[in-house]
């Protein structure tokens, strides 16, 4: 019966625990904050084969690399960067088999939490920002 009465009263230690337990330092803020979302527009003649998205942020201290592959002409390729607060950088690239046609360099994010990538017809990049 002691033994029965202990497992009762830790289950409902743990259970209060639960409901009251402070978040750790690493969790995600559960705030309706809006995710970074970037758009990368083809508009040239040719299928990329891959789009990449490197991105560093703020909480985590590797650049992490995202990939889209096959986007056709007119297709856009969009990546959901998480938590807008927590990025940092990113920067694009596309490729054609192994050849790289196009790279960003370093991008800022935007107030806005959202940037368009457009790739022209002779494979140059124009970024904005989306109010």
């Amino acid at each position: 019966m002691r033994r029965a009465v202990r497992a009762v009263c830790a289950a409902l230690l743990l259970l209060a625990a639960s409901f009251t337990a402070a978040p750790s330092a690493g969790a995600q803020p559960t705030s309706a904050e809006p995710n970074y979302v970037v758009d990368v527009i083809n508009h040239s003649r040719l299928t990329l084969d891959e789009v990449n998205l490197a991105v560093a942020r703020h909480s985590d201290p590797t650049i992490r690399l995202i990939t889209q592959r096959r986007v056709t002409s007119g297709a856009t390729a969009t990546f959901n960067l998480g938590p807008c607060s927590d990025v940092r950088q990113f920067a694009a690239s596309a490729f054609i088999g192994s050849r790289e046609v196009l790279h960003t360099g370093n991008i800022n994010p935007s107030p806005t939490c959202r940037t368009q990538i457009e790739i022209t017809q002779d494979l140059t990049a124009h970024r904005k920002a989306i109010p």
